[in-house]
């Protein structure tokens, strides 16, 4: 049976990867999310493979080569940016659709990393050839090449470095959304039992934490999946940030509409 998406870690080998720093390789950390990714379908119940699995040198024609051949309906092709920008960049083909990439940059978004663009590139002097071979040479497979961010900007990095794997299962969720495929959160997100309350000095009476009942409705927005970024579980007392609200507000709008088309 043919995977859903073939999941492409970018580089590998000798190829380290232009979004390399002092902090990461980019041929590791893209390798790290991909597998993270392939594991997080396989729990969605959605067929997935990989290009590679390990620290591999994989040439531009065989990387293609194994795209297109595998029978997949879409490839996630993961990579880090440098050059001087901020924030990821998702690019699909220009025979693609722009909703795709779109869903899972509001994903990224949501989980904390600026979008900087969505876009298509063409060939120099062919406005009916796509500009990157991942595009051009993997048949029907519809392609998108993740910048998850720039390695050598400093607020990407450090929020490649601590929070890749939020940003890994935020592309997951918007490939969910996008297909309307049913997605829960990993179970890795929920938040462990708390140890029970210390006592009242001078009362003989268990304190009743106030972050009790907001951390039972923050677990709430989890389990519908309208949160899925698991910083907010310990910062129950502080404000999402508007576009945060908007996502949320967005997801709450979808849920209920697709309840009422039920």
């Amino acid at each position: 049976m043919a995977p859903t998406v073939i999941i492409d870690p970018g580089h590998g080998g000798i190829d380290p990867g232009g979004g390399t720093n002092a902090l990461f390789a980019e041929k590791d950390l893209v390798l790290k999310i991909s597998l993270y990714q392939q594991r997080r379908f396989a729990e969605l119940n959605i067929s997935a493979t990989l290009t590679r699995t390990t620290d591999q040198t994989l040439e531009s024609e065989a990387r293609a080569a194994l795209v297109k051949s595998s029978g997949a309906r879409f490839c996630l092709s993961n990579h880090i940016n440098a050059g001087g920008g901020q924030g990821a960049e998702l690019i699909y083909s220009i025979y693609g659709t722009a909703a795709f990439p779109r869903a899972m940059a509001l994903e990224l978004q949501a989980a904390g990393m600026a979008v900087r663009r969505v876009y298509t590139r063409t060939y120099p002097g062919n406005a009916k050839q796509d500009y990157y071979f991942m595009h051009r040479d993997t048949g029907n497979v519809e392609t998108v090449i993740i910048e998850y961010g720039f390695a050598d900007n400093e607020q990407d990095a450090q929020l490649l470095n601590t929070k890749w794997q939020s940003l890994a299962e935020a592309v997951v969720k918007g490939f969910c959304t996008y297909n309307k495929l049913p997605y829960t959160p990993p179970k890795s997100q929920t938040t462990p039992p708390e140890s029970p309350a210390p006592s009242t000095p001078g009362t003989g009476q268990p304190n009743t934490p106030a972050a009790d009942w907001k951390q039972e409705a923050v677990e709430w927005l989890y389990e519908q999946g309208l949160l899925t970024d698991a910083t907010w579980r310990n910062q129950v007392d502080q404000p999402l940030p508007l576009w945060a609200e908007a996502i949320l507000l967005r997801r709450l709008y979808e849920k209920l509409t697709n309840q009422d088309e039920a």
